[in-house]
């Protein structure tokens, strides 16, 4: 049926059928699309078609520098001031930032912390990370379990008879809280060289206090157990001549030659039983100035602790045992701080390594 603009909404009778029909306004033609580009040419996107913007993510650390920026400048503090050669290698990036009036990156970014190192590493800046709050909260922890640990072993040692098996169950404590204890040290201690290797003041990121790493505790007691083995031959060697305290101090002193070596080199090559390293054995001949301060530097700083622990344990007083939990937590927590400064040192001095160099 067909029906004028005039008979729209009126009833109109079928020719052929004679039933009665409400004529109905004609749908509107849909608008042909206009050609965007000529044929031949390269297809383009219909503006008209384009999908709807959508939310752009953003990082949670492009975020949180966002908001300590936002602080700053609530703050009055001042942003670092642009580099002498700061230009945008992309012309249109410099467009789109003078049009969003957007800061350059220079200026929405801090500059990346890149510590200078002193001229003599495992002398200079090296208590700073000793007197950090982080470093000691865990000084004091370690040497209070260290201590009721030396209380259980103690109270064994010095039973006599019956009562000696009465103490084993303390004796089976203190081992067990002695595994305890190096468990959880370890992984401190191994943050303390690695970040101090990368020439850190602090620790960024510290392990828990009851990080129970077995991988982090291998590098610790590997490295301790294989500088032991010649630390212990050394000491037998001199077992007809000497007395039992200078073969003791023969023994350390031969430990704590051959165990920073160790543990460079087990950091070195990632794996807590590679305990040589082409690179680190090289750097005692092209940096034997690093590892010669390192040796006296260790020396002055073992030597007297050994020697007030010495006499504090010749007191045979249970007062005068006190503080060498203390003091030996102390000195093990200063040695590895002087251990990540040599290797700080050493990464400095080196050349790079031939992976590196391809990179």
């Amino acid at each position: 049926m067909y029906a004028t603009d005039a008979e729209v909404g009126q009833l109109v009778k079928c020719p052929d059928c004679g039933h009665r029909n409400r004529a109905k306004r004609r749908e509107a033609k849909r608008p042909t699309q206009q050609v965007l580009v000529p044929d031949g040419d390269e297809y383009q996107l219909d503006e008209a078609s384009a999908p709807v913007s959508t939310y752009v993510y953003t990082p949670v650390e492009e975020r949180e520098k966002q908001f300590r920026a936002a602080a700053r400048a609530r703050l009055g503090m001042r942003l670092p001031e642009p580099p002498q050669d700061a230009e945008f290698d992309d012309e249109r990036s410099h467009g789109k930032a003078k049009e969003s009036g957007r800061m350059p990156e220079w200026r929405r970014r801090p500059a990346p912390a890149d510590p200078r190192r002193p001229a003599i590493p495992v002398v200079q800046g090296l208590l700073r990370m000793m007197f950090t709050s982080e470093v000691m909260l865990r000084w004091m922890g370690l040497s209070m379990v260290l201590t009721v640990m030396l209380f259980l072993i103690l109270n064994v040692v010095n039973a006599v008879g019956n009562a000696a098996v009465m103490y084993m169950p303390l004796f089976a404590s203190g081992c067990m809280l002695a595994g305890a204890w190096v468990m959880s040290a370890a992984p401190l201690l191994v943050a303390i060289v690695t970040q101090s290797t990368d020439g850190a003041d602090e620790l960024h990121d510290p392990p828990s206090w009851m990080a129970f790493d077995v991988a982090e505790a291998a590098f610790i007691v590997t490295a301790v157990m294989i500088s032991a083995l010649p630390a212990w031959l050394a000491s037998k060697a001199a077992a007809a001549a000497l007395p039992w305290e200078q073969q003791l101090a023969i023994g350390a002193a031969v430990w704590l030659v051959i165990f920073p070596f160790v543990i460079l080199s087990a950091l070195e090559q990632g794996s807590a039983v590679a305990i040589f390293s082409p690179r680190v054995a090289a750097s005692l001949v092209r940096c034997f100035l690093p590892w010669a301060t390192f040796y006296i530097v260790s020396t002055l700083a073992v030597a007297p602790a050994g020697g007030l622990a010495y006499f504090l344990f010749s007191r045979a007083n249970l007062f005068a045992l006190l503080p060498i939990p203390w003091l030996t937590v102390a000195l093990i927590l200063l040695y590895m701080r002087l251990i990540g400064r040599l290797g700080w040192w050493i990464a400095d001095v080196m050349p790079p390594s031939n992976d590196v160099a391809e990179e």
